[in-house]
């Protein structure tokens, strides 16, 4: 899906995506691990930067819809809380610079065509700080589904190729879409 059918769906009305909901999974790993800096890679309207806002987090957000950031920056500054929220490409990632203790994507890798992930790889090597950890949660690839939409096993193996998979949790996401909450570490850590 491109940037103008994101942007459309917002000015539509809520998307499907955008619960409003923070994720079970999100939610454990803030009880889990101390405050540090988070990156929000497709943050969307702001749900989970403002939980780890919340919880003591320094937050980050680039989403490359301009209608979902300006949502999230009116969230947040409605809810007294300071973060940098920008419209910005996953793959170029140019307005963010510092290394980050937690970075979370929620269904951004799994949209990216094969070139397009690479790039995103070499942002989260350099990105992600030593001892941090990197939650991606993303559709399962389906036979009779788009080629450029889904995780494969080679998809996740390749991820694996830079960081270090520490945790992977199959799920399903309503009744035909297989899904997975994949947790990462930098090699060695």
């Amino acid at each position: 899906m491109r940037r103008f059918e994101f942007n459309l769906r917002y000015l539509l009305g809520k998307p499907r995506w955008d619960t409003g909901l923070v994720p079970p999974e999100v939610e454990a790993f803030v009880a889990s691990y101390p405050p540090g800096r988070f990156l929000d890679l497709g943050c969307g309207t702001g749900t989970n930067l403002l939980y780890l806002a919340r919880h003591g987090w320094q937050v980050v957000g680039v989403d490359f819809s301009q209608l979902a950031v300006l949502a999230a920056r009116k969230r947040l500054r409605t809810a007294g809380v300071q973060a940098d929220v920008w419209v910005d490409d996953v793959t170029r990632l140019t307005k963010v610079q510092d290394e980050y203790n937690y970075i979370l994507d929620i269904g951004c890798y799994h949209q990216l065509n094969q070139d397009s992930r690479r790039a995103y790889q070499a942002n989260l090597e350099r990105l992600l700080a030593p001892g941090g950890v990197m939650m991606m949660y993303g559709h399962c690839s389906v036979p009779d589904g788009s080629p450029e939409h889904g995780l494969t096993e080679d998809d996740i193996n390749e991820m694996g190729g830079i960081l270090d998979l520490q945790q992977r949790v199959d799920g399903q996401e309503g009744a035909r879409r297989p899904s997975v909450w994949l947790w990462f570490k930098q090699k060695g850590q």
